[in-house]
């Protein structure tokens, strides 16, 4: 029995369990891959999102250089420009030896002395050298250069005027720069989807922010301003972190997962439980067959030994042929129990068992139950205690099945009784019940086994009870079916060595 459902169990596992493992951890695997995915996707968006906004101030810087070449011919031009734009402070210009020629607005000019504008432009000669390289070569670039005060941006780039090359040092507010140069870009790159913010480097909080509502925004993804040095951008979803959504879609797919893997993991234990209880019962079926031929083969022997006997007449004395015919009666008597409590099952089994309920007192019952085993008792040595209450409630009941019922009882009860051949049959009232309770003094039920006792088939094994008590395991699951069709309750308490104590509950008419 052990080996089909190992077997059975082992198939299960290679044809359904195995693969939904397999597939779950291919799954969770393809899921974490789909999320970097994801995320190395929008890190590109965010990476495409500051280069425009770097590349849009490198356009505007290149405009204004352009703006202010053009402008040198013309007297205040640039004068004007540099006055109109807020976020520069100054235009100082240079030749290409880095002397002084000029510094606008002219008035105020910039604060610092001009000695000391051209040495620090004196340092960065290599960067100026490298523009004017360019310059000829026909391309203009900006620049950034060392400044001595971090809140503003020193800027060079090369102009030519009647063919004079002009060395100028643009003197930005960066921080202006961004909030009204930039702002209309990036809040165009936004569009009320990405909070955008501007900071100084090594300070938490920002120096400009798209969304203003969102003052106490802590953003993670920053990238360096190409023209402005110790500033950075940073940028990140208005609503949610594109961190948080992945981890919420990987929690919902993770959980979808799950759910599906646990049914198809109770679908499996179903089918193998299901195949497992059929091979069992099977298994019983097949026992019971055994187990009834075997029990009918012995009465039909001891009839057609003794029928034989007498027929032959090698038996003259009376009392001798009497017995004789005593034995062939309970013979016959028990081979007809057994094949009523065979059809009462199979009526059970089809549902074709009809109930005729009618007005009863449990202790004429019980009594009747009782009478067809007192020969046989007296016969065997069997002790036999009847304790009826008198006056007790009538119940509405079928009469013939709750006989049926109580003589399970009693011949269960003789079977296992052992050694200790003493048998008590009750009736009693309660507070809702009348009962009707059968105790023996046997070999009595393990805990274990009280749970399956009433299953059809069913055969305690313990101790090699099955070989050596004969049934056919269908007396107490045909209780509990009368029972059941009577609203009834059976209570059943054994003690292993001790002995059992069956009682039947009948709701009180």
């Amino acid at each position: 029995m052990r080996s089909p459902v190992r077997k059975i169990g082992l198939l299960i596992l290679a044809i359904i369990i195995l693969p939904v493992l397999i597939f779950s951890v291919f799954e969770i695997g393809r899921l974490r891959q789909n999320e970097k995915d994801i995320q190395d996707i929008y890190m590109n968006q965010l990476d495409a999102i500051l280069y425009s906004i770097n590349q849009y101030s490198d356009d505007v810087l290149s405009n204004l250089a352009n703006r202010i070449e053009n402008g040198q011919d013309e007297p205040g031009a640039v004068n004007r420009l540099i006055k109109e734009t807020s976020s520069i402070k100054s235009l100082l210009q240079f030749n290409d030896k880095l002397e002084y020629i000029a510094c606008m607005p002219d008035t105020p000019c910039y604060s610092m002395p001009i000695d000391y504008i051209s040495a620090r432009l004196s340092v960065s000669d290599s960067t100026v050298r490298r523009l004017l390289t360019y310059f000829r070569g026909g391309y203009r670039k900006i620049e950034i250069i060392g400044q001595p005060d971090k809140s503003e941006q020193w800027i060079t780039f090369i102009t030519e005027t009647n063919e004079d090359v002009i060395v100028n040092l643009l003197i930005i507010d960066p921080e202006k720069f961004i909030g009204q140069v930039l702002d209309p870009k990036i809040q165009e790159v936004a569009r009320a989807k990405f909070n955008i913010a501007a900071y100084r480097i090594g300070e938490p909080d920002p120096v400009y922010l798209s969304a203003k509502q969102s003052q106490g925004a802590t953003i993670n993804e920053k990238r360096p301003f190409w023209l402005f040095r110790n500033y950075e951008m940073g940028i990140e979803l208005r609503d949610r972190t594109i961190a948080e959504l992945a981890s919420d879609r990987m929690k919902k797919n993770l959980i979808v997962i799950l759910i599906l893997d646990l049914m198809l993991l109770s679908g499996a234990w179903l089918i193998f439980r299901n195949i497992r209880k059929q091979l069992e019962l099977s298994q019983l079926k097949s026992d019971f067959v055994s187990n009834v031929s075997h029990e009918i083969r012995t009465p039909l022997a001891l009839i057609s030994m003794y029928v034989e006997t007498i027929e032959m007449g090698r038996i003259k004395s009376p009392e001798k042929i009497r017995e004789y015919h005593n034995v062939i009666l309970n013979e016959t008597t028990r081979l007809s129990a057994m094949v009523n409590r065979i059809l009462s099952f199979s009526q059970i089994e089809n549902k074709k068992r009809k109930y005729s309920p009618e007005i009863c007192d449990i202790s004429d019952i019980a009594a009747k139950a009782m009478s067809g085993f007192r020969y046989n008792m007296e016969n065997t040595g069997f002790k036999f205690n009847f304790e009826p209450v008198n006056d007790l409630p009538n119940i509405l009941a079928d009469r013939e099945a709750i006989t049926d019922a109580v003589i399970n009882l009693i011949d269960n009860a003789i079977k296992y009784s052992g050694e200790n051949k003493e048998i008590a049959v009750k009736t009693g009232l309660d507070t809702q019940y009348t009962w009707i309770e059968v105790e023996d003094h046997g070999i009595g039920i393990s805990d274990k086994n009280q749970k399956y006792i009433f299953d059809k088939f069913f055969r305690v094994t313990e101790k090699n009870l099955a070989n050596k008590v004969k049934g056919s395991g269908l007396g107490l699951a045909i209780v509990k079916h009368i029972m059941e069709a009577h609203q009834g309750l059976i209570e059943v308490k054994s003690t292993p060595g001790e002995g059992s104590k069956f009682r039947l509950l009948f709701p009180v008419k």
